[in-house]
Order: structure tokens, then C-alpha cells, then sequence
């Protein structure tokens, strides 16, 4: 059961209540908890993409992917590189390949220096 005790439409603000049969909980309490998971997760998938790219199996791209939240789609509308050509550059062996100019290009987009795309 919900109860909405104060909704104020001008500011943009409600405060509600859940009551589980025993007590009242306020639910904003329940959303920050929420939260703090969904940050955990996060930080989480971007640890096992840190060490997969220093074991090889993938280029420092997927983790300054995964660690700005980026798509590979919308990755590719930042920097005009094709989504096709990201996969491919996504492998070690093919990042190992690019030219300065499309590093460039990637640590622009990921506001980091040339150095820091090099290396995690």
C-alpha cells in the first residue's frame, strides 16, 4: 500500500510512504538503496572489463566504453568511426593496429589524453 502524504506539482516533489504491515518506510529511502546497487553493478561489469583488458582479451576502447556509459552506437555518432569498424577495434590485435589519428580521435571522445587511451 502507497500513501502519497504531500504532493506539491509546483515544486516537482512527493513524499510517500510504504507501509509493509508493521511500520511506515519512506519509499525515498527505498529508491537510494536502489541506487547503490545499481552503482555497485556498475562499478562491478567495469572491474571485469578493466582485467579483461589487462589479460589480452579486450583493447583499453571497451573500458573507456564501459566506464563512460557509452553505446557502441552512440560512440560511433561522437567520433564518425562506423560501428562496424569499433568492434573490430575493440580486439587487441586490431587496436594494436590504429593509426595516431583515429587514437586521437577516440581519446578526444573520452577526454583523456593519448597517454592515458594507451594505458589503463
Amino acid at each position: 500500500m502507497v500513501k502519497i502524504v504531500n504532493d506539491r506539482t509546483d515544486r516537482k516533489q512527493s513524499l510517500q510512504y510504504h507501509f509493509d504491515g508493521n511500520e511506515w518506510y519512506h519509499m525515498w529511502e527505498e529508491k537510494l538503496d536502489m541506487s547503490k546497487i545499481a552503482m555497485a553493478e556498475r562499478l562491478q561489469k567495469l572491474e571485469v572489463v578493466r582485467q579483461q583488458v589487462l589479460g589480452g582479451e579486450l583493447s583499453p576502447i571497451a573500458y573507456y566504453v564501459q566506464k563512460r556509459l557509452f553505446s557502441i552506437k552512440l560512440l560511433s555518432a561522437y567520433t564518425g568511426i562506423p560501428k562496424r569498424y569499433i568492434k573490430k577495434h575493440l580486439k587487441p590485435e586490431h587496436f594494436a593496429q590504429l593509426d595516431e589519428k583515429t587514437k586521437i580521435i577516440y581519446a578526444e571522445t573520452f577526454k583523456i589524453t593519448i597517454e592515458e587511451f594507451n594505458e589503463i
